[in-house]
């Protein structure tokens, strides 16, 4: 796992919570029970409404060159979607049993509420009015989406359950204590996480670190090289001048003599 990977998962998850989907707030953060199988290959919910689950499953990156190991390269990011006649409200003037806003607990219905959840998650996530949206877009570039279906009739309760699977291209870790310019990613996730009350924030911080002094940051930190091979190719922190010193202004002198 990555400080990008789970900074695109929180994005996410507040995103969604704030962009209104047919969920409303119960947008869970790698919740395992939310879907999850019996023994006889049924599947089951721990939730009793309709629900969305973020997770951040597998990544891969090659050619790590430029960056080392700090880079993320391919990642895919799951959206489960889950919704059962547990999670009905029964209409008490027609004696019908309603899922969400009205819409009766058919297998159709089941069907357009998943299609539903899966649209609105993307045009949150493209959403340029939503802060976390644009956050996640600031990590990544979009690179592919899948979407799945599945359900259950375990205990004469029915479960319909969908996954969208997002694939992006997410950017390396930054180095530790790394200077960031005013308004980029970083500060701002930092700063929605602080408004809105996130329970990482401090690790984010930790894990970020406060922003060092030198003007230049080491070849070993951005690369992932080593100091013996930076140190060869004359990159080691100028090839033993500080990376703290700073270079004045050059001045010229006329010798008359």
């Amino acid at each position: 796992m990555s400080l990008t990977m789970m900074a695109l998962r929180i994005a996410a998850v507040e995103a969604l919570k704030a962009g209104g989907t047919m969920v409303g707030t119960n947008v869970l953060d790698s919740q395992i029970s939310a879907i999850d199988q019996t023994v006889d290959g049924d599947l089951k919910t721990d939730q009793r409404r309709p629900f969305i689950a973020v997770y951040s499953d597998n990544s891969k990156a090659e050619d790590l060159g430029d960056t080392g190991l700090r880079a993320n390269g391919r990642v895919e990011l799951t959206f489960n979607c889950g919704v059962s006649l547990t999670m009905g409200e029964l209409n008490k003037d027609t004696g019908v049993t309603e899922i969400i806003e009205g819409l009766p607990s058919t297998d159709a219905q089941f069907e357009a509420i998943l299609d539903i959840l899966g649209c609105q998650i993307c045009r949150v996530l493209t959403d340029a009015s939503n802060p976390w949206s644009q956050v996640f877009g600031n990590l990544c570039v979009l690179v592919s989406k899948a979407q799945v279906r599945s359900s259950s009739a375990a205990e004469n309760v029915r479960l319909a359950c969908g996954q969208l699977k997002v694939t992006v291209d997410a950017y390396a870790d930054p180095p530790f204590g790394q200077v960031f310019a005013d308004g980029s990613q970083w500060p701002t996730f930092l700063a929605l996480m602080e408004q809105f009350d996130v329970k990482q924030l401090g690790l984010f911080r930790q894990m970020l670190g406060q922003p060092g002094a030198a003007e230049y940051p080491d070849f070993e930190a951005l690369t992932g090289m080593t100091s013996r091979d930076a140190a060869s190719l004359r990159l080691h922190s100028f090839d033993g001048v500080p990376a703290a010193s700073i270079v004045q202004d050059p001045s010229s002198v006329v010798d008359r003599g």
